[in-house]
């Protein structure tokens, strides 16, 4: 099974109806292509985990990264896992906030050092974030 870590730049802000609708359609998707994972989403920078069948993860990352309402498209981590770190989460998702990323015990400069998700983080450090959102709940 493949994970993928990536972040990108949404070329102009979502609106929270935008936002909303890029869930129900990715989660309708992932759920008939049996992929899990997480997006986190925060002043126009998103950040995402895929996991699922390789070929299945690899197809949608293309798709994903050809999308236009992003740029800077980044993988962060690319690994093969044993079992799905999101197995119940068709797409798990949390906008921050100041105030949420504040809450994020050793975690608050991730997302305040740049505006640009290629300056968040090593592999390590997004995997770390993600797992803390793992084990809170995400919406």
């Amino acid at each position: 099974m493949l994970s993928i870590v990536y972040v990108s730049s949404a070329v102009s802000p979502f609106s929270d109806e935008a936002l909303a609708e890029l869930l129900v359609k990715s989660r309708a998707n992932n759920s008939a292509a049996q992929l899990t994972g997480m997006l986190l989403y925060r002043d126009g920078q998103f950040m995402q985990a895929l996991e699922g069948d390789d070929a299945t993860v690899r197809s949608v990352y293309e798709v994903v990264a050809a999308d236009p309402r992003h740029e800077g498209v980044r993988t962060l981590l690319e690994e093969q896992i044993d079992e799905r770190r999101f197995p119940d989460w068709n797409m798990g998702f949390r906008a921050l906030t100041e105030s949420g990323i504040r809450e994020i015990p050793g975690y608050s400069s991730f997302f305040q050092e740049s505006s640009n998700p290629a300056d968040w983080g090593t592999p390590s450090r997004s995997r770390m974030l993600l797992e803390w959102f793992r084990y809170h709940d995400a919406a």
